[in-house]
């Protein structure tokens, strides 16, 4: 797939992916897996995740993207308000911190790119859908242990 394909593809993903997080929706542990796996593997699949110039370089970064998807991850599920519904079942809704969570994410991997190009890294565009991949299974990790640890009807959550 070219560049412009994988841009496309991921900036419609991350927006659905939003859209969805900003919506009042049942938490299905299962579903939570799947688009992050599916994600994950297009993007690994791909290869290109290492510059083979500078191999050195490229696997700092890779480290730096890490840790800022799996901190974002965690901000973002902190903002996230979970309840039970009068039936027992889990809900979610994220609220306008989820949302400025989400640009502040998206702003960091612009950071990324910004200081890889900089660095004269060749860096393949799959990195960006593996970022997304990370950042979601483990938003969606921390969101699944709030759940359980939420008992009766309660709303735990962040004021929006």
């Amino acid at each position: 797939m070219n560049t412009a394909a994988n841009v496309l593809i991921g900036l419609a993903v991350l927006a659905l992916v939003v859209y969805r997080q900003l919506r009042a929706r049942p938490v299905g542990e299962r579903r939570l897996y799947t688009v992050p796996a599916v994600l994950a593997v297009i993007g690994v699949a791909q290869g290109g995740l290492l510059d083979d110039a500078h191999p050195a370089l490229s696997v700092a970064l890779l480290a730096g993207e890490t840790a800022a998807a799996v901190a974002f991850g965690a901000l973002r599920a902190a903002t996230v308000r979970l309840w039970r519904g009068n039936d027992g079942a889990l809900w979610r809704r994220g609220t306008g911190w989820t949302l400025a969570a989400w640009l502040v994410s998206i702003l960091s991997r612009v950071g990324f790119l910004a200081a890889g190009h900089a660095l004269g890294l060749k860096v393949s565009p799959s990195l960006f859908l593996v970022f997304l991949a990370l950042t979601l299974i483990v938003q969606n990790l921390l969101v699944a242990w709030r759940g359980r640890r939420l008992t009766g009807t309660a709303a735990a959550s962040v004021a929006s």
